[in-house]
């Protein structure tokens, strides 16, 4: 009996799919009429047997932080090279080379300890393609979480009393001049 039901209800689910149809959004095609989309760099053409890889130490020109309210996402980013980069006793990058980026994803910080976090990607440079360059770099606040949990769990017990550590927020997150942001040269990509 149970083999039946199981036979029917998936004649009916792959039924409902095979004769759905693509909806149309009629809202989005308006407001995105005018907007040039760009599509994302993609690697095609590559071969990635050679693991050698150059550290590039960049630092950020221009703050960035999540409590002035001065980031947002798919923003550009500029960096500058910290110290040359040497490959083969040849210079690949001179000191305060620029490079740059976008916020992939920013996160604002949240209830019950959470922190914020920004997430930078999408580096490049005028020097080198970008099919050479690969880093990924994430900066977060203070996390308070490990502390509220086990405050709330020991608050269970008194109705009411734990949901005040709710209102406990994690910490911003910022990136300055000081920060070092490491991303990786793969010169034989």
């Amino acid at each position: 009996m149970n083999k039946i039901i199981v036979i029917l209800f998936s004649l009916l689910v792959f039924q409902g799919i095979s004769s759905a149809e693509i909806a149309n959004d009629v809202y989005m095609d308006e407001i995105l009429k005018n907007v040039s989309v760009q599509k994302p760099y993609v690697n095609d053409n590559y071969n990635y047997e050679s693991t050698e890889s150059i550290a590039v130490k960049l630092k950020i020109t221009k703050e960035i932080n999540t409590r002035k309210d001065n980031i947002y996402d798919n923003q550009p980013v500029e960096f500058t090279v910290r110290n040359p980069v040497k490959y083969k006793n040849k210079i690949i990058f001179n000191k305060d080379d620029k490079f740059t980026a976008k916020v992939a994803i920013y996160m604002s910080r949240g209830m019950n300890g959470i922190p914020a976090t920004i997430i930078i990607d999408d580096f490049k440079s005028n020097k080198i393609p970008q099919k050479k360059i690969d880093g990924l770099y994430v900066k977060r606040g203070l996390n308070l979480t490990p502390l509220v949990l086990p405050i709330k769990w020991a608050l269970t017990p008194f109705p009411g009393v734990g949901s005040l550590t709710n209102l406990i927020v994690g910490g911003n997150a910022s990136i300055t001049p000081n920060d070092t942001v490491t991303i990786y040269y793969y010169p034989e990509w």
